[in-house]
């Protein structure tokens, strides 16, 4: 057992920290913070078919053990090496939350609820914004940020893994970051505010950003080597008014990326480009 502790990061002096240390773990969550945000990171570093996710949730957490006797050690081991499976940026909101019932002493009771309740939910949540949304907008639009670079001399396209990696990895990130905070400091409550409104059409602006970035690379592929044009840019200009005004209307995602496919080949059709 303790080898096992020791290999997640936990050296020995750690384990044996009295009651009064465990009373400030469970007062000052800010301390944990970083650390479970850093160690969020390799959520899936170990993924396996059988727990998916068990190691690596265990591994987050791993620190708080360091306050635990040796037949609490045990417990907690066994109740977080459990089936785990969810989108891992937005894991940390679990891991904040099962952290903050661990140093409120309620880890027993409730962590095995938490990692439940918020595992599915979180799992669509993040699926539809990450991978239906960020992931496809992220690569479109670098992939039009390289197009038109090659095109007008703007920029090399080495400036098209920089977009892709900033326009994915911020909201990444921030996210990750937001859920280790807001689940230490409320608990598995935080995970309310990715079911409201400001979600939902964040999701709605990341496929909608991805459908016109679509357009936007059709109509330059289908332009060859000319100059994009002044209607061209006016016409994209609309495109972007009209899917901001489907995104405030909480129009279909499908819709969205269908007249962004559409708005690409009228552009290519009535040829928009050479002024």
């Amino acid at each position: 057992m303790e080898r096992t502790l020791r290999a997640f990061g936990l050296k020995e002096e750690a384990l044996v920290q009295d009651d009064a240390n465990r009373a400030r773990s469970s007062v000052r969550p800010g301390g944990w913070k970083w650390r479970l945000f850093v160690r969020s990171f390799l959520l899936q570093a170990v993924w396996n078919p059988r727990g998916m996710q068990d190691v690596g949730f265990f591994f987050a957490v791993a620190p708080l053990a360091s306050t635990m006797d040796e037949e609490e050690r045990r417990a907690f081991l066994k109740r977080h090496m459990s089936f785990f499976n969810t989108n891992p940026v937005l894991a940390p909101y679990v891991i904040g939350a099962v952290a903050r019932a661990e140093m409120e002493g309620r880890g027993a009771e409730e962590a095995a609820e938490i990692k439940k309740a918020l595992g599915g939910l979180l799992g669509m949540a993040g699926d539809a914004l990450m991978w239906g949304g960020l992931r496809p907008a992220a690569g479109l639009i670098a992939a039009a940020v390289a197009l038109y670079g090659l095109q007008t001399g703007a920029w090399g396209v080495w400036a098209a893994p920089i977009v892709m990696l900033v326009v994915y990895n911020v909201p990444h990130i921030f996210l990750k970051a937001r859920g280790v905070v807001r689940g230490l400091d409320v608990g598995p409550e935080a995970a309310s505010e990715l079911l409201g409104k400001g979600f939902r059409r964040a999701v709605l602006a990341t496929r909608w950003a991805g459908a016109f970035a679509a357009g936007f690379v059709l109509a330059l592929a289908a332009s060859g080597t000319e100059r994009p044009g002044v209607p061209t840019a006016v016409v994209m200009g609309a495109f972007l008014v009209l899917g901001a005004v489907a995104a405030r209307l909480r129009i279909p995602s499908t819709l969205v990326a269908a007249a962004g496919a559409i708005g690409g080949i009228i552009l290519m059709v009535n040829g928009f480009y050479g002024g």
